[in-house]
């Protein structure tokens, strides 16, 4: 599901801008939270063993492709971040804090960044986090194929034992959010390049990957590590995570005490467990988009004229999304989490529901009696595809749905292959990232760009500010490169043994859970 490695978005007379960037990680994590909607979920079950220590049990949709640095597959990283440490971390509220990193400084043109590391992390075999050993870890994951790229990084040097150097060749607003997701795990430096970091990792993490009851594929099992510098932030002494797909499964191990967990409920499932269970819905989580690929009409004419994409964006009913499934979806019309500093309260409802302007401006551009497009049908897309295909009908677009794999879709869509397209992505927790995915080649297959976009996107890259990237989307709004659809919710459920906070970031840690107090 990572065929999202070739090269990203790129301006026309300008090189790739790639800084630790996430190569489909968004889509691979929306691929599982698609699967976890539709199949699926993250469920729990915790209760103290016989020597009363705290167990959390788990079960993922999706298991890990390896635990190889830069190998990242998709899906939930709560497996690695519970084995590995990254440079800098992601808190509840999605915000970057130090982590092994206890703190980070650019200079003042932003081209180099300096970490002053923690001197009291120790790998699971006993040996010491230094400088080397973080170098040693981002340089195989700017050297991986898949997760991670590193095009704007000149070099990654330790100029002591606690210090590392990252310079970059022109200023990437994606490195620091980068450092605190999969491109900043740190492996012991013996395993890296080795056939068995791939299921015999070595980090310096919370949790350590317990050999002997692991079953790769199947089941991972988990172990404290007690003298762990933040182990008083992880109340559980063992962590169980099994691959387990089905949600019906989990809910009917929630009703026989067997589970204490469980996401991912339907509207009818989380109806009938309200009252005997806690029940509740996480933070927005993934969102979906018609991405507006072909916008230079290079396959179809018509999507190279902005009209037209202004009445694709006006021919959604996005509130009507929210009525047929309250508390679960919400129609959106911006690519930023509202949450970000990207988003603009002033651009809501800039294209609102209106079939007749949205007809004009068609006839306008040319195309009063409209044309025909072909999308790929997914599970991602298959709930969806009654409403887009009505919607698009309206103005005169007839949608042709083909059959698409969701194992292939990743490859299909940066092949080309189809000129518009709905599928989801995930909420990175950063502006830059989720620019960055945008302009990716998967959702930019075409590789579109213009001299403004280019210029506010190197303005962005340059400034530290919050609202940096605020600018670049009211561009892409105003010129309708997007058909922002909706963000979607889980539903969860669990038992008076845990307790559950939503975090910002779903699926990223296990520090959602803890033991239940009293």
């Amino acid at each position: 599901m990572d065929a999202a490695t070739a090269s990203p978005h790129k301006t026309k007379g300008s090189h790739v801008r790639d800084s630790f960037r996430h190569r489909g990680v968004g889509l691979t994590t929306a691929i599982t939270a698609t699967a976890t909607l539709a199949l699926g979920g993250c469920s729990t079950y915790a209760s103290p063993d016989n020597d009363n220590h705290h167990v959390l049990r788990l079960s993922a949709r999706q298991a890990p492709a390896s635990f190889a640095i830069g190998a990242y597959g998709g899906g939930e990283v709560m497996i690695q971040t519970s084995i590995f440490d990254t440079v800098l971390a992601f808190d509840m509220d999605g915000k970057i804090v130090p982590n092994l990193a206890k703190k980070f400084q650019y200079n003042k043109d932003r081209t180099s960044l300096t970490l002053d590391l923690r001197d009291d992390a120790e790998f699971s075999n006993g040996k010491a986090v230094d400088a080397q050993a973080v170098v040693d870890s981002l340089t195989a994951t700017m050297k991986a194929q898949t997760t991670a790229g590193v095009v704007d990084v000149k070099s990654i040097k330790a100029t002591d034992k606690d210090t590392v150097v990252i310079t970059l060749s022109e200023p990437s607003a994606s490195l620091v959010p980068s450092l605190a997701g999969v491109g900043g795990f740190v492996a012991e430096p013996s395993t890296i390049g080795t056939k068995a970091e791939a299921t015999r990792p070595i980090g310096s993490g919370p949790y350590t990957l317990n050999r002997d009851e692991t079953q790769i594929g199947e089941k991972y099992v988990l172990d404290k590590v007690e003298n762990h510098w933040r182990a008083d932030d992880y109340t559980f002494d063992r962590i169980e995570i099994s691959v387990i797909p089905d949600i019906t499964a989990a809910v009917n191990g929630l009703q026989s005490g067997q589970l204490d967990h469980v996401v991912g409920l339907s509207l009818d499932q989380s109806k009938t467990l309200k009252g005997q269970f806690a029940t509740g819905v996480d933070n927005p989580t993934t969102w979906g988009s018609i991405w507006i690929a072909d916008r230079e009409g290079e396959v179809v004419p018509a999507l190279g004229d902005a009209r037209v994409r202004q009445a694709i964006n006006m021919a959604l009913d996005r509130s009507a999304l929210k009525r047929l499934a309250p508390g679960q979806r919400d129609g959106v019309d911006q690519i930023f989490n509202v949450n970000g500093g990207a988003y603009l309260p002033e651009l809501k409802g800039h294209y609102p529901h209106d079939v007749k302007a949205a007809r004009e401006l068609m006839a306008k551009a040319g195309y009063s009696d409209g044309f025909s497009v072909t999308m790929p049908s997914t599970i991602a897309s298959a709930d969806f595809e009654p409403f887009l295909t009505q919607s698009l009908g309206k103005i005169g677009i007839t949608v042709k749905w083909e059959t698409a794999s969701l194992q292939d879709i990743v490859a299909s869509l940066a092949s080309k292959k189809y000129a518009m397209f709905y599928f989801p992505t995930t909420y990175s927790g950063s502006d830059a990232l989720d620019a960055e995915s945008a302009l990716g080649p998967v959702f930019n297959p075409f590789g579109t760009s213009t001299p403004e976009e280019t210029k506010l996107l190197d303005a962005a890259n340059a400034s530290g500010a919050r609202d940096a990237f605020a600018d670049l989307n009211r561009y892409f709004t105003k010129e309708a490169w997007f058909a922002p659809v909706m963000a979607s919710t889980f539903l969860w459920a669990h038992s008076k043994s845990v307790d559950y906070t939503p975090p910002a970031l779903w699926g990223y840690s296990v520090l959602p859970w803890s033991v239940a107090k009293g």
